[in-house]
């Protein structure tokens, strides 16, 4: 009961610092940067479909938007701003050493910090991506409905992966940028099976 107890309060915690950090504000950053880009082509997208059909402006806004803009570089953005701080902000301040000498076993306190960042980031990618989809109309609807899935399957990803970097690895969030804005790019159009190290990969062929 004891073990239980010291689980959720650390959960409760982790979640609390990272919510309130400065992660926070740059995350926010890029997001309201999307919004605001959204609103400016908005009537270009309307006059698309008027004009031509809505199934080209669709493919037109999942394309440029929702597969190049939003699931390379939003997704990982807040995946990186919250895993790889999750672990990472323990040790940059000197304080892993305290927490893994409490009686939690050492999986119980990863566990606890995954389970914290998971919901986080999950609930700022679909809240920016309802947003960003809101704003279109009738196809941000329809992209919203289709791609929710994809984009909820790639935000566990990175958040798997760059929480991996936070245990492994001191300078995790250097390492998880470097992988998300530069290896990701090359691995992801390297001909062959090069580009299955690539989460975005894998991403991008389930919205194709």
């Amino acid at each position: 009961m004891k073990l239980v107890r010291a689980w959720f309060t650390l959960l409760f915690v982790s979640f609390r610092r990272l919510l309130w950090s400065t992660n926070t504000l740059m995350v926010l950053f890029p997001l309201v940067i999307c919004a605001l880009f959204l609103l400016r082509v908005r009537e270009h997208y309307v006059e698309q479909v008027q004009t031509f059909s809505a199934t080209e402006a669709f493919a037109d806004f999942s394309e440029r938007f929702v597969i190049l803009v939003f699931a390379t570089f939003i997704i990982p953005i807040c995946a990186l701003a919250y895993a790889t701080t999750s672990i990472g902000s323990e040790r940059e301040d000197r304080t892993l050493l305290f927490l893994l000498m409490r009686p939690l076993p050492r999986f119980l306190v990863l566990t606890a910090k995954f389970v914290a960042t998971l919901p986080l980031v999950v609930g700022v990618v679909v809240i920016s991506f309802w947003i960003d989809c809101r704003l279109m109309g009738s196809v941000g609807a329809k992209a919203f409905n289709l791609f929710l899935a994809h984009v909820l399957y790639m935000t566990v990803a990175y958040v798997s992966l760059f929480h991996l970097f936070a245990v492994c690895f001191r300078h995790a969030t250097i390492i998880a940028l470097i992988y998300a804005l530069f290896m990701e790019f090359f691995l992801g159009n390297m001909p062959g099976i090069g580009k299955r190290l690539a989460v975005n990969f894998y991403g991008r062929s389930m919205m194709y």
